[in-house]
């Protein structure tokens, strides 16, 4: 048999419940009868490019993960981009596979995200004030537009696909149990974003100082969330960790019963998609190490956590300051 052919099925056996006949669920998914999906399982019939990709897509299995070799020792990895260009669009497509690869984990068994943040999250940004400030940033330093560089807060209105396709995000994210790392200069960029838009007078100092109340809100709700560990009006999961140790570089791991993948940032809200289970595991071994030396500011932790949100709250006022000055 072609040993990219037993990979795949090998991938789509650890998909299925045990109670699932391997050949029943392959006749359906290709619509065929029972002795041709034999005959391909047991590579007596190779697959065809078609086949291989209604294969991979219905049970949600990166094709690079098959095609990887090990040769002299070093391992080589095929990953895909999360975007191909950035443009004034940018953000409908970021939305749109951020939902689809959310779905993806959401059903499967065990959903769970490890999020190591060099910068505040996009999806904690809620539905006021805040999230208009952060849409607005992202298209505004992303665009090469000079109209859309050049418009001020006050007349940005965000489209209403892009509102809904915003929404669906922020719902879907809520549905996973999610654990996080911080530093104390997790929201610095936030903070100096806030400030540069004020200076370059895209923003008010009235509008400035809203935003940044605005982002104390949503630290206010964090850090309920880590108290209750538990997520926004849901039942799931919610950790939270503190770590000055080691540099967080904003990786994100996604994972479920069955499988794992990993998206590592390599522009403003672009990421390298690694699904290679060599590396999947390599990552989360590192995320492991990484909370080993965190302090836990979830549950019983209450003095530790209030230390340290303290901390990010009195960033924001000094930055207030400096923008009333």
């Amino acid at each position: 048999m072609i040993k990219v052919e037993e990979k795949l099925f090998n991938f789509i056996k650890l998909r299925l419940p045990k109670n699932v006949s391997l050949i029943d669920d392959i006749s359906d998914v290709l619509d065929l009868n029972y002795d041709a999906a034999y005959r391909r399982i047991k590579g007596k019939t190779p697959l065809n490019l078609t086949e291989t990709l209604k294969l991979s897509n219905h049970y949600n299995i990166n094709l690079n993960t098959l095609l990887v070799e090990t040769k002299d020792d070093v391992q080589k990895i095929i990953v895909e981009k999360t975007h191909n260009i950035i443009s004034d669009n940018f953000l409908h497509i970021f939305f749109k596979k951020s939902i689809k690869e959310i779905e993806n984990i959401l059903d499967s068994k065990g959903a769970q995200i490890i999020n190591s943040l060099k910068d505040y999250p996009l999806y904690h940004a809620g539905n006021g004030y805040f999230s208009k400030f952060r849409i607005y940033a992202l298209m505004n330093m992303s665009s090469s537009d000079v109209d859309i560089k050049k418009l001020p807060f006050s007349s940005f209105n965000p489209s209403a696909e892009v509102l809904k396709n915003y929404t669906t995000f922020l719902s879907k994210y809520d549905k996973v149990s999610l654990i996080e790392i911080w530093s104390d200069s997790t929201i610095d960029n936030i903070l100096n974003q806030i400030q540069y838009f004020f200076e370059i007078g895209l923003t008010t100092k009235d509008e400035s100082l809203r935003i940044a109340d605005s982002l104390i809100e949503s630290l206010t709700l964090i850090e309920k969330q880590a108290g209750n560990q538990k997520r926004n009006n849901s039942e799931n999961s919610y950790h939270l960790y503190h770590n000055n140790l080691v540099s967080l570089l904003n990786t994100v791991l996604m994972k479920t019963n069955t499988h794992k993948k990993v998206f590592v940032p390599y522009t403003n809200l672009s990421y390298f998609k690694v699904s290679d289970e060599n590396t999947t595991n390599q990552i989360e071994q590192h995320l492991k190490i990484q909370l080993e030396f965190s302090n836990n500011l979830s549950g019983d932790a209450a003095v530790e956590r209030k230390k340290f949100f303290n901390i990010l709250y009195q960033k924001v006022e000094n930055r207030k300051i400096k923008i009333l000055v």
